[in-house]
């Protein structure tokens, strides 16, 4: 079940276009990454999907209620945690949690149980004063939770996490989205955390998105990438602009590297076979995100 929807967006501030027709969607209970540079347009995307602003041309749906139409009734599904949450520095974490409840009419039963989910327990009595960032996060992303939205926003949730508290933080959002079937749409530049923690992800540049592609154990897989060892190179490459599998070539101290469509190896070495192209040694790149962003973000395979 689509839990967001975006659909052919555009957005210009001033007379600069800041995002460029982007579509994607966000299913139910999966983790989706949305990664790019400082600058690609992320915070944008997040402010018209908590409708903050909005967008010039296309559609935001959250749970099938378009936010330009029907702001209450798509928003009433989300819960978001931007950089660092707005919380009573003079109160208890659990006061915090119960003047949410009292004024959006939730039990205190789910407040008990937002503060398990979170693994808060020992802590969640103390003053929000003496919490530190990480636990701070725990508590916004707590309050997030607590009318159990089917969509969650996280923007940059990590910044200036140590690295405990990024592993901790993970944790509850990979927890959130395995027991409640939470959607989580995680904007991020750090492309580790995507890796470890999204089933799909988005890599943005310049306002447009480059590539939707699922991730499986923190490797894409949507293409591969292959590097070939023959004597006839600018001929190989000639005939490797002409196939549709192949996405991207690289020549580089003798070697072609090419990104070609998922397990569609063994076509192009019948393809350059017969071509007649002696291909003296061909093996498969294992990468990750970071390679991907690489190749899609930062101008090419390296």
């Amino acid at each position: 079940m689509k839990v967001l929807e975006v659909k052919d967006v555009y957005k210009s501030l001033g007379r600069r276009e800041i995002i460029k027709g982007i579509s994607f969607d966000v299913e139910e209970g999966e983790i989706f990454g949305f990664l790019g540079p400082n600058g690609a347009g992320k915070t944008t995307t997040i402010r018209m999907m908590v409708g903050l602003i909005g967008a010039n041309k296309g559609t935001i749906s959250i749970m099938g209620n378009d936010i330009a139409k029907d702001k209450e009734k798509a928003l009433a599904n989300v819960g978001a945690v931007v950089e660092n949450p707005e919380l009573y520095s003079y109160l208890s974490g659990r006061e915090n949690l119960m003047q949410i409840a009292r004024i959006r009419n939730i039990p205190k039963e789910e407040v008990e149980k937002v503060i398990r989910l979170v693994g808060m327990e020992q802590r969640i009595n103390d003053k929000v004063k003496k919490y530190s960032l990480g636990m701070k996060q725990r508590l916004g992303l707590a309050a997030a939770l607590l009318p159990n939205p089917r969509l969650l926003i996280l923007d940059e949730p990590t910044n200036g996490l140590d690295p405990s508290g990024i592993l901790d933080f993970r944790n509850i959002v990979k927890k959130a989205s395995r027991e409640r079937g939470t959607a989580v749409f995680v904007s991020s530049h750090i492309l580790s955390e995507v890796q470890q923690v999204c089933d799909k992800v988005a890599f943005i540049s310049g306002g447009v998105i480059q590539a939707v592609e699922s991730i499986v154990d923190g490797v894409n897989t949507e293409t591969d990438t292959i590097t070939l060892i023959t004597k006839e190179i600018s001929k190989t490459i000639d005939i490797m602009h002409e196939l549709e599998l192949v996405k991207d070539v690289k020549v580089d101290n003798q070697e072609i590297t090419a990104l070609i469509s998922k397990d569609s190896s063994p076509q192009l070495i019948v393809e350059l076979v017969k071509a007649g192209i002696e291909i003296e040694e061909i093996f498969k790149k294992h990468k990750g995100v970071e390679q991907r962003y690489m190749e899609l973000v930062e101008g090419g395979i390296r």
